[in-house]
C-alpha cells in the first residue's frame, strides 16, 4: 500500500520566499520610518510570530548586522550594474546616482553603532565599496574630468552624503522622486568638476 501522498510544487509556481528574507524584507521596511520598532512589531510585518524571528535573530543586533550587510552587498551589486571602468567618471557617476538612490534606505543600516559597524566583515564589505569610487574618482581626476584640488577619498564622501540628503528629501515628501537623480547629479557635478580656466 502507497503512503500518503505529498503535494509537488507546480513547475511554474514561484519557490516560496526564505523565512529569513522575508523578515529582513519587513524590518528593512518598517526600520526606514520607524527606527525604534521591537522585534514584536517586525515580527508582525513580516506575518510571521515573534518566536520565529527571535529563532532566526536572537537579538536587535543580530538583524541590525544582517541588515547593514545586505544593504552593502546590495550596494556592490549597484555598484556593478554601473560599470565603474566603462565610459568617463562623470557619466559613470550618473549611472551610480540611478543604481544607488533607490538604496539609500537600506544604507542608513550601516550607521546603527559600533556594535554593527565594528564588525570586520562589514568593515571589509565597505572597504571594497568606498575603494571602488575612490578608483573612480581618481581616474577621472587623471582624465581631467573631476578637479585634482580635492582629495578622492573627500568628493566620495561629499557624494554619498549629497546623495543621502536628497533621498531623505524624497521620503519626506519635499523632494519629487522623479527628479531626485539630477538634483545629486547637478550638486555633485558642480562641485567636482575642473574650474573654468579664466
Amino acid at each position: 500500500m502507497s503512503g500518503p501522498l505529498r503535494s509537488v510544487p507546480s513547475a511554474t509556481s514561484p519557490a516560496p520566499e526564505p523565512v529569513r528574507d522575508v523578515v529582513l524584507r519587513a524590518a528593512a521596511a518598517l526600520l526606514a520610518t520607524d527606527s525604534g520598532a521591537s522585534l514584536a512589531e517586525i515580527a508582525a510585518a513580516a506575518g510571521v510570530g515573534r518566536t520565529t524571528v527571535h529563532r532566526i535573530f536572537p537579538t536587535r543586533a543580530d538583524l541590525l548586522t544582517a541588515l547593514a550587510l545586505q544593504a552593502v552587498a546590495r550596494l556592490q551589486t549597484g555598484l556593478d550594474t554601473a560599470r565603474l571602468d566603462d565610459g568617463p567618471a562623470t557619466e559613470v557617476l550618473a549611472r551610480v546616482v540611478q543604481e544607488v538612490l533607490p538604496l539609500a534606505d537600506e544604507l542608513s543600516f550601516l550607521d546603527t553603532g559600533p556594535e554593527v559597524w565594528d564588525l570586520p566583515q562589514l568593515q571589509d564589505a565597505w572597504l571594497s565599496v568606498s575603494s571602488a569610487l575612490d578608483s573612480l574618482v581618481e581616474r577621472g581626476q587623471r582624465e581631467g574630468d573631476i578637479r585634482g584640488d580635492v582629495p578622492a577619498e573627500v568628493v566620495v564622501e561629499a557624494f554619498t552624503g549629497i546623495l543621502l540628503g536628497v533621498w531623505n528629501g524624497v521620503r519626506d515628501g519635499r523632494v519629487a522622486p522623479a527628479t531626485a537623480t539630477r538634483h545629486v547629479l547637478t550638486l555633485t557635478l558642480s562641485g567636482i568638476t575642473p574650474p573654468t580656466q579664466p
